[in-house]
């Protein structure tokens, strides 16, 4: 059941934040409140050469950003899962250019590739997560390999053999540019079949209570589309 007091500061917030943030808070590439907003022609051709012509789900996040947290807090990843076509892939890409100064953010964009290496990511997300903004746990590469350890049984070889990979390397810096070629500059960002955006504070004010199922049933709306 969907806390409604949490819920209503966590968008008030992000309407807040509208004005003043440039990383973390919803999409608004439309000057007008919509649900979702279409990708221009040349945007489209961009993603399409990227993730090709399948369905797909693209979601662009931080594990710094508090709006992406509560974002995966509110929803069950598996709900989700079960509740769109099996064909759908959906791709999670961490933003890497929040919070630089401590050079955190590259760690966090290597730790989820390396999850991604080692097919842990269910088993991680939530984890790092709460250790950002929840326990206050993550603070560096020790904490976050102690994580990787504890919550998906890998061995300490098997981490640093994965972390120090060329593999991790490019699949960083690829992650990376793509952040870039997309022009993204706001988390969370969720693209749908390479043609639209959701509008996640559009979405809330259309219907608070009902945001999850609404969020689902727009996404199936769209993969139709």
């Amino acid at each position: 059941m969907i806390n409604i007091k949490k819920y209503v500061l966590f968008f008030g917030m992000f309407f807040l934040l509208l004005i003043t943030s440039n990383n973390c808070i919803a999409s608004n590439k439309s000057s007008q409140i919509s649900l979702y907003d279409v990708l221009t022609k040349e945007e489209q051709q961009l993603f399409i050469e990227e993730f090709g012509k399948k369905p797909v789900i693209v979601e662009f996040f931080s594990f710094l950003c508090p709006h992406c947290y509560e974002l995966y807090q509110g929803f069950d990843q598996k709900i989700l899962k079960n509740k769109i076509p099996k064909n759908v892939k959906i791709i999670k890409i961490h933003y890497s250019k929040m919070g630089q100064e401590d050079g955190l953010s590259t760690v966090l964009g290597y730790a989820w590739v390396v999850a991604k290496m080692l097919n842990v990511q269910d088993k991680i997300m939530g984890p790092i997560f709460d250790g950002i903004h929840k326990n206050q746990s993550i603070h560096d590469y020790n904490s976050i390999k102690r994580i990787f350890i504890k919550k998906t049984g890998i061995t300490n070889n098997m981490f640093d053999a994965a972390w120090n990979s060329n593999i991790a390397k490019i699949l960083y810096e690829k992650e990376y540019d793509l952040v870039e070629k997309f022009g993204i500059h706001l988390v969370p960002d969720i693209y749908i079949n390479n043609k639209y955006i959701i509008n996640l504070s559009g979405l809330y004010s259309n219907d608070i209570e009902n945001f999850y199922q609404n969020y689902i049933n727009l996404i199936n709306k769209l993969l139709k589309k």
